[in-house]
């Protein structure tokens, strides 16, 4: 197998400019790079429509305003700030590579489940880079290197393909960059079918999900303390958000990046590892789960508990009885959270810069997570109902005084001359020396949307390493083809059956989780990664 070069993306770079402060809200909280791989099985279309050639032409019209990934990491001396520009004289050009594997195929992969560190293995991925950014001037100038997207295609031995690619989550969040795969693969598509010419460019409109709005998510022209409404608010119980925060933010002034990185971070036992798996829930399953949460009597007339908080409840659940029932936490009250895009909280589209998410947390008790659907249903009920209200109590108003927060606490750390400010805050649920566990949920996003003209994905799969924090993906479609609608689910105009479950353990609590009766009886495991 010898690689082939790396095409330069250079060529036809979009022509207006723009700078996007990263500073405020929370996008800086998400500095990494996150991969994911799709699988494509043999088709008669693949030498036509994924040629290296086509792939090219395509990913260069794509690009075409899409800024932010030829945009570098900068900073400010003075003040500390951190954003990202594009500058036309100073691309950070995106990469594509090619390779040709010839003795590993498309069924190697089916049969290891489509397995991410078997692809790894063999050579589809490309190393992740750290994605934090450096207080020291060289590790900025190394994250002023590194790509905003990257991308390698391998050609498999029977005929099928792989698309691995990885983003800055920081530019592109999880919505974004499966919106500009789908864009891209359009292109692709309609360039293979002579309906778009490779250079005419501009002739393409940009989806919604890739235009880039006003950067600050927070209201300036309020940015007042005079301007405050708590009213009945949540607020009235945070006046002193001015000192410590809303509580599910944490900063400090104090410690130093390493050191709060041991803080929140669980340390593993002599002997133990984390084990991360792949599971799938049906989605027929998830829906008798919430039907049994409507008519539990715990939901009123004009209440909406939504499949992803029951699916949320059940996964805490589990791992709290796991984690318990392995000594890996002590028994104890629990914190429980969900992932919530707070865009459409601030009548914000569904798009543009960053990663604008808070983590939606609530409170449960021993009891209630030590419950099971069918032991305590009520006990379920209740904490699906908990997750969800945790959700509605985040206003515009709420989350405007929580970014005006970070924007303030960040600049006292600058005037004080703290390096790497932006290292110094952390959501509180993440820290895994607490008893907490959450979810996010990344099944309305078009995960499967990339049909470059030889059918959809097969499968998609990516990475989580984060102990306690699940991610839902959905599972591969039913169709190869758009358009297919046979009543479930749909992800990116395509139909699927099953969630894909990322969770990562220690060890014991893996074992516990899987012999754990009310999981398997929902949940299936699809590949052990570690």
């Amino acid at each position: 197998m010898i690689p082939e070069p790396t095409i330069d993306m250079g060529y036809l770079l979009p022509a207006s400019a723009t700078k996007c402060r990263i500073t405020g809200d929370t996008q800086f909280m998400f500095q990494f790079y996150k991969p994911c791989i799709h699988f494509y099985a043999p088709s008669e279309h693949t030498a036509t429509y994924m040629s290296k050639d086509m792939l090219y032409q395509s990913l260069v019209v794509a690009l075409h305003g899409c800024p932010l990934l030829f945009g570098r990491i900068k900073a400010n001396g003075r003040d500390k700030s951190v954003w990202i520009e594009y500058d036309p004289g100073d691309c950070n050009l995106p990469t594509l590579e090619f390779q040709h594997l010839d003795t590993t195929t498309y069924e190697y992969f089916k049969q290891e489940g489509f397995s991410y560190s078997a692809a790894r293995d063999k050579g589809l991925a490309m190393p992740i880079p750290n994605g934090t950014i450096s207080a020291a001037s060289e590790g900025l100038k190394q994250r002023r290197k590194q790509p905003m997207l990257m991308v390698k295609v391998s050609y498999l031995a029977d005929g099928g393909v792989a698309i691995f690619n990885m983003s800055n989550h920081v530019a592109f969040d999880g919505n974004a960059v499966f919106s500009f795969l789908a864009h891209w693969a359009e292109c692709n598509r309609r360039i293979g079918s002579g309906e778009l010419q490779a250079d005419a460019m501009c002739k393409l409109a940009i989806p919604r999900e890739l235009q880039t709005y006003a950067t600050s998510l927070v209201d300036t022209a309020a940015d007042t303390d005079d301007n405050d409404s708590r009213g009945d608010s949540p607020m009235d119980h945070n006046s002193i958000w001015e000192e410590e925060g809303p509580a599910e933010i944490s900063v400090s002034a104090t410690k130093t990046p390493e050191e709060i990185k041991a803080l929140i971070n669980k340390r593993v036992p002599d002997g133990e590892r984390i084990r991360s798996c792949v599971f799938s829930l049906p989605l027929a399953k998830l829906s008798a789960l919430s039907q049994q949460v409507r008519n539990s009597g715990m939901v009123g007339p004009n209440e909406r508990v939504s499949t992803n908080s029951v699916l949320t409840a059940f996964v805490c659940q589990c791992i709290a009885r796991a984690s318990t029932e392995a000594q890996t936490y002590a028994a104890g009250d629990w914190t429980v959270f969900q992932t919530m895009d707070m865009r459409r909280a601030l009548g914000l589209p569904p798009g543009g810069l960053g990663s604008p998410v808070i983590l939606a947390e609530c409170q449960a008790t021993y009891a209630e997570m030590a419950a099971t659907p069918a032991s305590n249903p009520l006990h379920f009920a209740l904490v699906a109902k908990r997750i969800r209200q945790s959700i509605n109590k985040y206003s515009r108003d709420y989350l405007q005084h929580g970014m005006r927060w970070m924007n303030r606490a960040y600049a006292r750390l600058a005037r004080d001359g703290v390096d790497a400010p932006w290292q110094r805050f952390w959501f509180t649920a993440l820290n895994t020396n607490r008893r907490a566990v959450g979810l996010s949920c990344m099944d309305r996003i078009p995960v499967y949307g990339a049909d470059f003209g030889a059918g959809r994905p097969a499968m998609a799969r990516s990475i989580n390493p984060r102990p306690n924090y699940v991610i839902s993906f959905p599972g591969p479609p039913t169709s190869s083809a758009a358009g297919n609608n046979n009543g479930s689910s749909s992800s990116g105009g395509c139909d699927y059956s099953e969630l894909h479950l990322y969770v990562s353990l220690e060890s014991r609590a893996m074992e516990a989780l899987m012999a754990d009766k009310s999981w398997s009886a929902l949940c299936a495991l699809i590949c052990s990664e570690s």
